[in-house]
């Protein structure tokens, strides 16, 4: 963004994509556009990020999570002889994973790596950099306000706390943790009371996670064990379907709309579901989303 607005292109379009959070066939559509009648529900044809970019910038977010026919695809638009099919756009790259080290192991395009690796910038991870933690929490609660979410502040002893955690997630984990903070906490300013909240309870989950490594099947499996064996020698209380589909469906439509930051046709998307089926989803759930509940 620093980049685009300094440049000689600051008045054209700064647009973004995340290439991880589309579906493999969602993401081109995204990218590239589509005709009118060219899938199923194409009702119109639709431009894609890079025409919507032309004389700005298109910044590719997580790039190392671009399908391999996406890649190609791009690869053939930037490599095109003629200069007037080469689209007038500035990109900006950024990804997780080394690139250099993907194109060696053949999961990454070299001829689209060479061609984008212009100018590296190397961006320290957040645990390298925590004097910008107390800036990068403001900017974020002042984003959560701006997208429907209440208005928060965060006190001191809560940034001491946060500069004490070591992110294995890196910025987006800041992110995420204080559009929670954000979302749920009752007060207008966020203490670190609960911030030592939100970190246990991702610590938590995170556990969980470690703990069901061997797949989300197993980890329902000793759920449901338990559940019998706590009512053992009787049967679990009724309801059970209802209440286990619940404890899923609830982390996985609020990690979606987390991810696509409260866009509810992105994350039905994502999901795999229409829209209306997520909105009744969200109603009965009672998922708050920072859009008017």
């Amino acid at each position: 963004s620093a980049i685009h607005y300094q440049s000689e292109r600051r008045e054209r379009p700064f647009v973004t994509i995340n290439c991880g959070g589309f579906p493999e066939q969602l993401l081109e559509s995204e990218l590239f556009g589509y005709e009118r009648g060219a899938f199923t529900g194409a009702n119109q044809s639709r431009p894609g990020k890079i025409e919507m970019a032309q004389g700005g910038t298109l910044f590719l977010e997580d790039l190392d999570e671009m399908s391999a026919d996406a890649q190609t695809r791009l690869a053939g638009l930037l490599h095109a002889d003629d200069p007037n099919d080469r689209p007038n756009v500035r990109i900006i790259a950024a990804a997780q994973r080394s690139l250099a080290a993907l194109v060696r192991e053949g999961a990454f395009r070299q001829d689209l790596f060479y061609r984008l690796n212009v100018v590296a910038i190397r961006l320290p991870p957040l645990r390298e950099r925590l004097d910008d933690v107390a800036d990068l929490a403001r900017s974020f609660l002042l984003r959560a306000k701006r997208e429907g979410l209440p208005e928060k502040a965060i006190d001191t002893a809560a940034i001491e706390r946060l500069k004490a955690h070591d992110f294995p997630g890196n910025v987006r984990e800041l992110e995420n943790l204080l559009r929670r903070a954000a979302a749920l906490s009752p007060a207008s300013v966020i203490t670190a009371r609960e911030i030592g909240e939100e970190l246990g309870q991702a610590a938590r989950e995170e556990f969980a996670v470690e703990e069901a490594a061997d797949g989300l099947e197993s980890a329902v499996s000793r759920r449901l064990a338990g559940e019998f064996a706590a009512a053992s020698p009787g049967l679990p209380l009724s309801g059970l379907y209802d209440r286990l589909l619940a404890e899923v469906e609830r982390p996985l439509i609020t990690q979606a709309l987390s991810a696509t930051r409260g866009n509810q046709i992105r994350a039905a998307a994502v999901l795999g579901i229409n829209r209306n089926t997520l909105r009744k989803k969200i109603q009965t759930l009672g998922i708050r989303t920072g859009r008017g509940d």
